[in-house]
């Protein structure tokens, strides 16, 4: 016990026994009146201000020291405005030095202790406050809420500037197919990207059997803080009522990828105040979804992890003292809509591109134009605004959302100089006891029966087929919906579409689909189906079970049942009959992430019986897969399909061909040692592949990222090498080396056996 507490200890302890004696001769005189006791001879010190220098802590942690005066039940700074400036975050320090002048109360009765450890240490001031303890000369600063700062999730914005050189990463895939009797089509297809730091040159091409080398895009992009600039060929944004279109021309727009908080910009931002720091869980109808450690004050949480829509969630705050409070907000993650308080832009103009057979790139005599905005005011509404148009015709758009825990709606206006006209509503609501619901509404007025935009011409893509003049657009009404109601295992749902175009009849489809499992036990689960259909000229139905069972690599799949088809026009017979599908499958996953997938069976369905085999492989020099199916009866044949992909990363150092995950930038680890010695690669903490001294390891990854790489070796072996982590970030583009030195150890044992 310091000197200044012991002498206190007396102090009270004189102040009890002169209390005591005064209640005494109270007791024995006539009078009830208790005379208040002044301090006891020889402690008189104690009960005068007297000046001493503090600890200043806030939240928790120390800030700093500060003198004061110290009288009982009061403290008084000396210079208030120091100690202001040392609250973090503080959005008004002199408002703050204000409110730390004068005599502050002390509220020692808040003090924490053996005995005190519930609701105690904190202080929830109009402005600012403290909690002095005396006895360890320590002062503890409280702020409002209004008073600090949030305090955001990483002090640097933007992700670091990539160094790597000049690279390219591509991957490559061939596609081919066809049937006993036919010809064979084949589609080859590439992307490829040149990067260079925060710049790039992409291009998505394909060369198909009777369509020759075309180019879907050919782009130069860069990205700066907030924006990307592009030039060449790429596809315009479009709006909903209209799609997106294919240009030759320039464009910007606002970009959040080089934000290292992109991932919380698409969500509510979540701001907790904390008085000290604590441990906060996130819970999702009953189940955590996260959990972090934050520090006193306006805290951003992170949302990055939370799932997308609309939705109740549970803040569960563990406090340093051991006290669990709960709070409840409404949280909205839509990557389509603008963040709180980061507005959108875009602009982009340039030629109409079509897509021709044997014609790389082929432009039209349309010049195309969109430029707009989106705004988020809060987090129950967003507006968006467009302007469209070609040099013959210009178009506005306006939208907005409203989001609430239930609901999510988007409706939007879109109308033209030329009279034309459209309207579009969209509802998704989220589990309300049970209950789904979505639902899509769109109405099209064209003025002259052709779609607002021109469409390319035959059709974006590599089909070889020619689209209706329904599929281009026009006049139309289009409403598609599910409603879906979920009561225990079992779900319930009705399924439709409708669409009316100028001119043609209207086609619909509607009918409810059962999904009831009965049984899900020791690797065994049975299920109940049922579904039917109405069309414009059939109605279809279906009842039976699913049976699917899994031991260990092997699963089966056995499913039983009876169909039928009614036709109420002249397109076919009316039939019916049993039908089923049994299936199995073996799967093999190894250490080094390979994957390989054998299966096959039989499906009988109202038309035909057919037998399918297949398979598929994912390694690290690529991935490939095999289907063929056989029709059995009748003019049975056989089709088939193959499908194998791979990767290339170059930089002016080296070449290296293969990829399992195949993405825009990529990581080559590479171990020079000897051959006998195998690691993992841990790629922010998760395991991505195998290496061995001598051997490179191409991993593409995620573009706007940055990764902590880093070895683990896979046996207990002596060896020398550099097990920390190491930080590189990768653009689209982007390819880094990482190299590792490992060299042997031997431990020799030895004993001194002289002086």
């Amino acid at each position: 016990m310091g000197r200044r507490s012991f002498r206190a200890a007396l102090f009270a302890l004189a102040m009890v026994a002169q209390a005591a004696v005064a209640l005494a001769a109270a007791a024995n005189s006539n009078s009830a009146t208790i005379e208040t006791v002044d301090a006891p001879s020889g402690f008189d010190g104690l009960t005068r201000a007297r000046a001493l220098v503090a600890d200043v802590y806030f939240g928790g942690e120390k800030v700093g020291e500060a003198a004061a005066v110290v009288s009982p039940g009061s403290l008084h700074f000396d210079d208030p405005a120091k100690v202001a400036a040392l609250v973090p975050n503080a959005i008004d320090p002199a408002a703050l030095a204000v409110a730390f002048t004068g005599e502050m109360p002390t509220h020692s009765e808040l003090l924490c202790g053996e005995r005190k450890r519930d609701h105690c240490g904190e202080l929830v001031p109009t402005i600012a406050g403290i909690i002095f303890d005396e006895d360890h000369f320590r002062v503890d600063l409280f702020a409002a809420p209004s008073m600090l700062r949030a305090i955001p999730l990483d002090r640097q914005v933007y992700l670091p500037t990539p160094q790597a050189p000049v690279s390219l990463t591509s991957s490559a895939g061939v596609a081919l197919s066809g049937s006993s009797g036919g010809t064979t089509t084949y589609n080859f297809q590439n992307r490829t990207i040149v990067g260079f730091h925060n710049a790039r040159i992409r291009s998505d091409s394909s060369f198909a059997s009777r369509f020759g080398f075309v180019f879907d895009d050919l782009v130069a992009e860069v990205d700066r803080p907030d924006m990307r600039y592009s030039g060449g060929l790429f596809w315009a944004p479009g709006l909903d009522l209209i799609g997106q279109r294919r240009i030759v021309g320039l464009g910007m727009g606002t970009q959040f990828d080089t934000r290292l908080d992109r991932d919380n910009l698409e969500g509510t931002p979540l701001v907790l105040f904390l008085a000290q720091p604590a441990q906060v869980d996130m819970i999702v109808d009953g189940r955590l979804v996260g959990s972090r450690a934050y520090d006193a004050g306006n805290n951003v949480l992170d949302t990055s992890g939370l799932p997308d829509g609309s939705y109740a969630l549970v803040l569960r705050i563990h406090e340093a003292g051991g006290a669990v409070r709960e709070e409840r907000r409404f949280f909205v993650r839509n990557a389509q809509i603008a963040p709180i308080h980061q507005p959108l832009y875009f602009a982009y103009a340039g030629m109409l591109a079509n897509t021709r057979p044997h014609a790389p790139i082929s432009l039209s005599s349309t010049f195309y134009y969109q430029l707009g905005t989106a705004r988020r005011l809060s987090t129950a509404f967003a507006v968006d605004a467009s302007i469209i148009g070609t040099q013959k015709k210009a178009m506005a758009e306006i939208g907005g959302w409203f989001l609430s825990p239930g609901v999510r709606l988007r409706a939007a206006l879109l109308a033209s100089a030329a009279g034309d006209h459209g309207e579009l509503v969209q509802v998704q609501s989220a589990n309300i006891a049970g209950l789904n619901l979505n639902f899509d509404l769109r109405h099209i007025t064209s003025a002259n029966g052709r779609p607002l935009i021109p469409v390319p011409s035959p059709i974006t893509g590599f089909d070889n087929s020619a689209p209706t003049f329904a599929q281009l657009g026009g006049t139309f009404t289009q409403a598609s919906g599910s409603i879906g109601y979920r009561l225990g295992t079992a779900s319930l749902s009705v399924i439709g579409s409708f669409r009316k175009d100028k001119g043609f009849a209207s086609d619909y489809s509607i009918g409810p689909q059962l999904d009831w499992p009965v049984i899900n036990r020791f690797g065994l689960q049975l299920a109940i189906e049922a579904n039917a259909q109405r069309t414009r000229t059939t109605s279809a139905s279906f009842i039976g079970f699913r049976l699917l069972s899994t031991r260990g690599r092997l699963s089966v799949i056995n499913g039983t049942g009876y169909s039928s088809l009614s036709n109420r026009d002249s397109a076919g017979d009316s039939r019916s009959r049993p039908t089923g599908t049994l299936s199995a499958q073996y799967s093999y996953q190894g250490d080094d992430r390979t994957q390989v997938s054998l299966g096959g069976g039989v499906d009988r369905s109202l038309d035909t019986t057919i037998g399918h085999v297949g398979g598929y492989a994912y390694t690290r020099f690529g991935s490939a897969r095999a289907d063929m199916l056989h029709g059995f009866g009748g003019r049975g044949s056989t089709e088939y399909g193959v499908t194998l992909q791979t990767g290339l990363a170059v930089d002016p150092r080296d070449v290296v061909l293969g990829g399992r995950d195949l993405n825009e930038s990529a990581l080559v680890v590479t171990v020079a040692g000897p051959a006998d010695y195998a690691f993992e690669v841990l790629v922010n903490g998760q395991p991505r592949g195998r290496v061995t001294g001598g051997q490179r390891l191409p991993l593409f990854l995620q573009p706007y990222r940055s990764y902590k790489v880093r070895l683990r070796p896979l046996d207990a072996a002596g060896v020398s090498y550099d097990n920390g982590a190491r930080e590189v970030t990768l653009y689209p583009g982007n390819v880094q080396h990482l190299a590792w030195q490992v060299e042997r150890m031997f431990t020799i044992f030895g004993q001194a056996v002289r002086d």
